[in-house]
């Protein structure tokens, strides 16, 4: 199959994994049902301990099993979600189903970059990496957005049937999987699996140890990411008190979503910008957006949920293609996945103060 084909897949694979409402509006789908921002601080906070705990074993699967068996097997657990959610009507299965949502996340992270890095390369065409990155990464703002802009169509539906569309929707993500080709490095590695276990352990450590400038480069960008998602996540129960209309919502967090749209379409731009530069630019974007919330004015909120989305997705796909470039191909997706890793530990520290900042100031 041609890396066309492939790159394809991944696009599909992309835009039906971000289009469910339930997974766009859980915040509010949550609240509608008597839970507190707390506690969807404490369901954020679990969705991030279960990534520390899987993120890596994840990446290792990718690498060691196949990239195409980790996203399908993503499907699956995508369904458990959905049905935990829709079935077990307590804080307990709200817990369970966070649980596996971030197993799917982590099982999709870093395998879906390796799957088309790898594609390119075999086809010696890395050199259109950028362009694939900057489109998934436009694609995912788009179907997410779409997803958010029909949030009222979660609470009109309900709870159970949104849970339900999003287990039909990952039932077609795995038909789309089906045909999806190993890449030759996985496929080739005809060693026994206790020897490629070692071999993709020992070198994700040897890369991680003498590369301080990628280790920087994932602290720096899951920063920035963590304070734009923790942002546009609150801001679906904090934009209603501002006193707009119900059938706002969806509009203005769908306008929000735009900036990263935006943000990826220019990225190319800052392709000659020194990463550390690129930073504290992005950083002071999202700042800038996070303290725009404490306002109480609806149209600066989402102004300032735009700028966060922008400066997110900026250095998102400059990370990505710096990362991807560096890293060795038998332990791309293991290492790819230390940079969701470090994400998921900043979003643990970061998930229950956003909710206390966002309940009481």
């Amino acid at each position: 199959m041609s890396a066309k084909k492939q790159l394809n897949k991944l696009y599909w694979n992309n835009f039906l994994f971000n289009i469910s409402i339930a997974g766009a509006a859980w915040v509010l789908l949550l609240v509608s049902r008597g839970f507190s921002l707390v506690q969807v601080g404490i369901a954020e906070t679990v969705f991030h301990l279960v990534s520390i705990i899987c993120e890596i074993p994840s990446g290792m699967f990718a690498d060691v099993i196949g990239r195409k068996k980790s996203l399908l097997l993503s499907c699956v657990t995508g369904v458990l979600s959905g049905f935990f959610m829709a079935f077990v009507d307590n804080f307990a299965g709200v817990l369970i189903s966070i649980a596996f949502s971030a197993v799917t996340y982590n099982l999709c992270t870093g395998t879906d970059s390796a799957c088309a890095y790898d594609s390119l390369l075999e086809e010696g065409r890395t050199d259109e990496y950028d362009g694939y990155i900057s489109k998934q990464t436009i694609i995912y703002r788009i179907s997410n957005g779409l997803a958010t802009l029909a949030a009222g169509v979660a609470l009109i539906i309900g709870n159970t049937m949104a849970q339900l569309l999003g287990i039909a929707i990952d039932a077609v993500r795995f038909a789309v999987l089906l045909s999806l080709k190993e890449n030759t490095v996985v496929s080739e590695n005809h060693d026994n699996l206790g020897k490629r276990i070692r071999d993709c352990v020992t070198g994700s450590l040897g890369f991680l140890k003498g590369n301080l400038a990628a280790a920087r480069l994932i602290f720096r960008n899951a920063l920035v990411g963590a304070v734009d998602i923790l942002l546009l996540f609150f801001l679906q129960a904090k934009l209603p008190m501002t006193g707009i209309p119900d059938w706002v919502l969806g509009p203005l967090l769908f306008i929000m979503s735009m900036g990263g749209i935006l943000g990826a379409h220019l990225s190319i731009r800052f392709k000659t910008w020194r990463f550390g530069h690129l930073f504290i630019l992005c950083l002071a974007m999202v700042m800038a957006g996070f303290l725009a919330e404490f306002t109480g004015i609806a149209w600066i909120m989402t102004l300032g949920g735009f700028l966060a989305a922008f400066a997110d997705d900026l250095i998102q796909i400059r990370a990505d293609v710096e990362l991807n470039n560096m890293v060795p191909a038998p332990q791309r997706a293991t290492l790819i996945s230390v940079n969701s890793l470090v994400f998921s530990l900043v979003m643990i520290v970061m998930s229950p103060l956003a909710g206390w900042l966002f309940t009481y100031l």
